[in-house]
């Protein structure tokens, strides 16, 4: 039962990382995971999926899952920030961009190396623009 990361316990580590309060960090990492989900293949999804802790896992609904896993979406890294600049910091997109980075890191870590790499996977073309 030690594997069991509670949506608390990710939620806190989040916000303390990014220097959010945890109101704004349980809005704004569920967006960030979403953007991962739906950008990812349907397989790669279902794999990013299962490696997710299940506390964050579970504030997905059974619709938005089965979503993830049958359709991929061509969204971009500044639409998600765009959206987290929007719905929780008053259109700052500085912060959002600095909780889009923790959001990665904390994804990378609960999700381990296949995660990681799926994750990195997607943002690569967009890394490689800002170098």
């Amino acid at each position: 039962m030690a594997h069991i990361v509670l949506m608390e316990d990710i939620i806190g580590t989040f916000a303390k990382r990014s220097g959010l309060l945890p109101q704004i960090a349980i809005m704004a990492l569920p967006l960030i995971t979403r953007f991962f989900l739906k950008k990812a293949s349907p397989q790669n999804a279902s794999g990013l999926m299962s490696m997710l802790p299940s506390g964050l896992r579970d504030i997905f609904s059974d619709d938005e899952k089965n979503e993830f896993t049958t359709k991929q979406e061509n969204v971009s890294q500044d639409q998600v920030e765009q959206e987290l600049a929007d719905q929780c910091f008053n259109g700052d997109k500085t912060q959002a961009q600095k909780a889009f980075q923790e959001g990665r890191k904390l994804l990378n870590e609960k999700t381990g190396q296949q995660g990681q790499g799926i994750i990195e996977g997607l943002l690569g073309n967009s890394d490689k623009r800002q170098v």
